[in-house]
């Protein structure tokens, strides 16, 4: 049931914000980077309402603010640039079948500050690049998890959590993560779509065993540029997952309850929006070519 921001006792039904009340809360929101980043919960407690987090939510969403990741912007070496539209050139010509039968795979941390380490933030669409909006600095005292996640066509795979403080090197990548579920998985994808490509970036765990451990299992990788997570489909998946805590579970205060958020909001992501990335794929490859091969909004 929804409450109102005044603590006085009142009888009969509570009313909604009034639009005073609505101003002064959007003010307090948008002060400063600081209170762009709180939760629901902490918004309540330090405007001293008596309401709910989730009136808070909808309140501040009827004005059209919601709960998203800080962008950062990020610069793409000069030597990379061609690289990357050369890639994109390369699979002009693919259509939905030859990305169909692509796995994405990717590492990503999470944290109880938020994705990479980023608390989110409350904004408007049109707010994506407020100075109050973007990345800012590592804050200490935030835990966070690694996890190790695919999907190929409208399949996913085991979100994968690895341990706290383990150094992703080649061999705990074959130990931890290509063995039990990356094999395993690409052979159920290979059984549904055809052969299937893996995408794997350059990060140094994907080398030196990883490498003899595909070849044993004839796993074929599709050749990778460097600094293209916006060719990496997989990217847009851990957006979502962490525009989906930011919404839904607000703060997270243990590791415990992000991993279960973690898996919460990783099985619940609909094959639709797996079709969608797939179907979107010449737009990104276009998106490049056009930035002629710098960072693009993807």
């Amino acid at each position: 049931m929804h409450g109102t921001p005044s603590n006085a006792l009142r009888t009969g039904r509570r009313p909604i914000f009034n639009n005073a009340e609505r101003q002064n809360l959007e003010a307090f929101v948008t002060r400063d980077a600081r209170t762009r980043r709180l939760s629901w919960d902490e918004i309540c407690l330090e405007m001293r309402y008596s309401c709910s987090p989730r009136t808070v939510k909808t309140v501040m969403e009827s004005m059209g603010y919601h709960r998203r990741v800080p962008r950062r912007k990020f610069a793409i070496r000069p030597a990379n640039k061609p690289i990357r539209v050369a890639w994109c050139q390369e699979r002009l010509d693919w259509g939905y079948e030859d990305w169909l039968r692509v796995l994405w795979t990717d590492e990503s941390t999470f944290s109880t500050a938020g994705f990479g380490n980023r608390p989110w933030v409350t904004r408007k669409a049109t707010e994506e690049y407020h100075a109050d909006c973007v990345d800012e600095t590592f804050e200490s005292g935030r835990e966070s998890k690694m996890i190790w996640g695919a999907f190929c066509g409208t399949l996913k795979s085991r979100l994968v959590f690895i341990p706290s403080k383990a150094k992703v090197d080649s061999s705990l990548y074959v130990t931890s993560i290509m063995y039990p579920h990356l094999v395993p998985f690409w052979h159920q994808c290979c059984e549904t779509y055809g052969w299937v490509g893996v995408v794997e970036d350059g990060a140094p765990g994907h080398k030196k065993y990883a490498i003899q451990y595909r070849n044993l299992n004839g796993i074929e990788t599709i050749r990778w540029p460097a600094q293209s997570p916006d060719l990496n489909l997989i990217e847009a998946l851990w957006l979502d997952m962490e525009n989906e805590l930011g919404e839904t579970w607000g703060r997270i205060g243990d590791m415990g309850t992000l991993e279960v958020a973690l898996n919460t909001v990783w099985q619940a992501i609909p094959p639709e929006r797996l079709e969608s990335l797939i179907r979107g794929m010449p737009d990104r490859l276009q998106a490049v070519i056009d930035a002629e091969g710098g960072a693009t909004r993807y």
